[in-house]
């Protein structure tokens, strides 16, 4: 029940109410669930008023201030509160569809499952503001500022977000699937399995930003800044790159698949692990990357890249070429990317048994019978890990061939695990490889 006092304080005209509100500035008011649908209250101070499931639709409030103020779950459908200070206003759950808030200030607001469908939020400042889940489908938020804000699952399909400022934001889980983020600013901004597919970044800065498991397939991330970033397990498959900036991002495990990274900059980029069949590199610079395990095919293209060194292994190990002082040779190159071509490398972190492992690669060949799979070295580093690396066909399903030979190995060592397996010296058995591949 609204309280008549405020109400018929309210019938007086903002005027009045302002001059009212202003003698007691104590005052508790209460107009919880009122109906103001249509009216004009310019410049009114709302600033502390309960206002829990108000119906306020299409009322003009532009100029007012709701600082503090209840709205949860009121309906402000196409309501004007552009310019309009929300500073710590509760909006939790409210409907806010085609609202006009331009300009508004809404520093620390709680707008967690707020439905702001297709709403005016150009210029909005949302620092700080709890948005969890809040639904910006279609909504205009150019130059917006959510600075620090949590936005975690929220939803921007599809929104107008130019030069929108999402430094250090929390966006994990958030759908940005085909919204306009062109010159967005998301540095250090969390976007862990963030959904932007399709999504337009292009000239965004996105430095030491985390994108670990982020969907960006399809994405135009032309002229992007994502130095430093984390894009681990990152789908970037069809992604367009053209001159984005990757120095020194960790792209492990990575989906480049099809992606277009022409004149890129990789300069340290950690690519271990990562797809990239049929990816174009063109013009790129590779200087300093880890390439470590990293899946190519024939149809990766690396024409006029520009790579004075690389490192086979991470944490900058097996540099080549292995002299400091001097820089990679075109050929040398080629040799590198020539073993990197349909190369699966399966690692034993523990002692393996010699017989066994030949056994389970039989039964990769048989099951794989006309793909040319070739077992074509093992290799053994200081901590005594196995590396055991297979040719296969082009085209061949890399991680299907893992899965089976791997499940194989620890089938058949299950099998025989009352037969007592046979030390090997491994340098022998890495001689004897060389030299049947060497007569072969």
């Amino acid at each position: 029940m609204v309280d008549k006092k405020c109400l018929a304080a309210l019938n007086r005209g903002v005027e009045y109410w302002n001059k009212w509100r202003k003698s007691d500035r104590y005052l508790q008011i209460d107009l919880r669930g009122i109906n103001l649908s249509s009216e004009v209250f310019l410049g009114i101070n709302f600033a502390g008023v309960d206002l829990a499931g108000a119906t306020l639709v299409k009322c003009n409030f532009c100029g007012s201030n709701f600082d503090g103020a209840n709205l949860m779950g009121a309906n402000l459908t196409e309501t004007n509160i552009s310019g309009v200070s929300l500073s710590g206003v509760n909006l939790t759950g409210a409907i806010l569809v085609r609202v006009n808030c331009r300009g508004a200030e809404s520093a620390g607001a709680n707008l967690s499952l707020a439905n702001l469908t297709n709403a005016d939020l150009r210029v909005v400042d949302f620092r700080g503001a709890e948005l969890s889940a809040a639904n910006f489908n279609q909504a205009n938020l150019n130059s917006a500022n959510f600075t620090g804000a949590n936005l975690t699952r929220a939803n921007f399909q599809l929104a107008q977000l130019d030069s929108t400022n999402f430094a250090r934001a929390n966006l994990t889980q958030t759908n940005f699937s085909t919204a306009n983020l062109t010159n967005a600013y998301l540095k250090q901004a969390n976007l862990s399995e963030a959904n932007l597919n399709l999504a337009t970044l292009h000239k965004s800065n996105m430095v030491r930003a985390d994108l670990a498991e982020a969907n960006l397939s399809g994405s135009i991330l032309i002229g992007a800044n994502l130095a430093n970033a984390h894009l681990t397990a990152a789908n970037l498959a069809q992604a367009n790159l053209t001159q984005a900036n990757l120095t020194r991002a960790n792209l492990t495990k990575a989906d480049l698949n099809q992606a277009n990274l022409t004149q890129a900059n990789l300069t340290q980029t950690n690519l271990t692990s990562t797809k990239a069949w049929t990816t174009n590199f063109n013009g790129s610079t590779l200087t300093g990357a880890c390439i470590d395990n990293l899946k190519i095919n024939r149809q990766t293209s690396f024409a006029k890249i520009i790579c004075q060194y690389l490192y086979l292994k991470c944490d900058r190990q097996q540099r080549v070429p292995a002299n400091a002082q001097k820089n990679l040779s075109l050929n040398e190159f080629k040799l590198v990317l020539q073993d990197l071509i349909d190369l699966v490398e399966i690692v034993f972190t523990e002692d393996i048994d010699w017989s066994t492992m030949l056994q389970a690669f039989d039964s990769l060949q048989q099951k794989y019978q006309g793909h040319k799979i070739q077992l074509k070295s093992v290799e053994a580093n200081s901590n005594y890990r196995f590396i055991v690396k297979i040719k296969i066909q082009p085209n061949t399903e890399l991680e299907a061939i893992e899965q089976h030979f791997r499940q194989e190995y620890n089938l058949l060592a299950l099998t025989n695990k009352n037969i007592r397996p046979r030390k090997i010296d491994i340098r022998n058995v890495i001689k004897v490889q060389a030299n049947t591949y060497k007569q072969n």
